[in-house]
């Protein structure tokens, strides 16, 4: 494999390689042990008076027919990662394998491993983003900067008055999905025609403090739209009750069913309930 980063795959990377191959010397000869048959048959005897003829793969020609004097060759090539090269993506060279008397020579694969980045992650010519942001960035505007894998220096940011949601609904499936934005044309080179790229898509996270003082969230009543509307009561006759937080994986487990159940088997197993005297 050739292990290459992402930033040689958007700008693209050309490396010099060693190929070790093993080549033939003069002229490939038939095989004087099986006549260039690549097979000769052995006969065995199995018992008394009882004899086999079986056949096998010629071991001095490995089957090949043909034998040849080989020699070790070191090639040096220049294997080029084009722009916008793809994962497993393979390089191929032509008649570079080892040379085998009798048989068209095979060729020499180089396979692309895309290392993993520390800032993007890619998915065909497109590049994604991750960002945790603060409730004030979701509400007052967001810029981030960052160098490019062209080494260009970018900022992306929202537009005044936009405000980044906190999740997004799949309007087909109902799904809840992260919320995302993206830049267009910022994402990778398009494999075979590089001046067309992708987009670069940036996913939110936005994180609510944990708490907030009571003269803040007077003022952020007033401020934004939408606050709650507090119903008057008498404490007296209305039961306060306040929220903390929960677990989704808990959800289904409350109670105590599950020890409601063994009293249950524990009933069961002495014979019935308890029956009414008749007169």
């Amino acid at each position: 494999p050739l292990k290459v980063s992402l930033e040689d795959l958007y700008n693209g990377k050309t490396v010099k390689l060693a190929i070790n191959r093993k080549v033939i010397v003069g002229e490939a000869r038939e095989c004087t042990s099986c006549n260039g048959q690549g097979a000769v048959m052995e006969v065995r005897q199995i018992g008394p008076g009882m004899i086999t003829q079986m056949q096998r793969t010629c071991s001095a020609c490995q089957g090949q027919g043909t034998t040849a004097k080989t020699k070790s060759e070191r090639k040096v090539v220049e294997v080029h990662v084009e722009k916008g090269a793809h994962h497993n993506q393979k390089i191929t060279f032509r008649g570079m394998a080892d040379e085998i008397p009798g048989r068209e020579t095979g060729d020499v694969h180089f396979v692309i491993q895309e290392k993993e980045h520390d800032l993007f992650k890619r998915k065909g010519a497109d590049l994604l983003l991750m960002q945790d942001i603060s409730l004030n960035q979701a509400l007052a505007g967001f810029s981030y900067r960052f160098k490019h894998l062209d080494g260009r220096d970018i900022i992306i940011k929202t537009k005044p008055g936009q405000v980044i949601q906190c999740e997004s609904k799949d309007e087909d499936s109902g799904r809840t999905l992260p919320y995302m934005m993206q830049v267009p044309n910022e994402g990778m080179p398009s494999r075979g025609n590089p001046f067309v790229k992708g987009n670069l898509y940036v996913v939110f996270h936005v994180k609510f403090p944990t708490s907030i003082s009571p003269e803040l969230a007077t003022q952020l009543r007033q401020l934004l739209p939408g606050a709650n509307q507090e119903e008057e009561y008498d404490p007296m006759e209305v039961e306060e009750r306040f929220l903390v937080e929960a677990d989704l994986r808990h959800f289904g487990k409350g109670g105590a069913e599950e020890s409601a159940g063994e009293y249950d088997s524990d009933d069961e197993g002495q014979g019935g309930g308890v029956q009414c005297q008749q007169s």
